[in-house]
């Protein structure tokens, strides 16, 4: 468990300015859903905005830190659709 620690404290400390970017993106996201709760296009488009900070962080967080590869880029691609295929979901009903 302590080696768990050190590795997330050694991660945050290079990479703090991506997190808080993914992190800031978030709260965006969350913010812009209430605020166009109801209105389907705009909330797909805040979705799909979301989904798309999503994935091109991951490329250039991996990109930054050399470990870019093609099974990261396409988890990260499947990640993200769903999201978008769950929240589209969701926020449609």
């Amino acid at each position: 468990m302590a080696k768990l620690f050190r590795l997330l404290k050694k991660e945050l400390q290079t990479s703090s300015l991506e997190y808080l970017l993914l992190f800031t993106g978030s709260v965006l996201f969350l913010l812009l859903l209430k605020i166009f709760q109801g209105q389907r296009l705009l909330s797909f488009a805040v979705i799909l905005s979301f989904v798309s900070l999503y994935i091109i962080w991951g490329f250039l967080h991996h990109a930054a830190e050399r470990t870019l590869n093609l099974k990261s880029m396409i988890e990260y691609i499947f990640i993200g659709l769903t999201i978008l295929l769950l929240l589209t979901v969701v926020f449609s009903i």
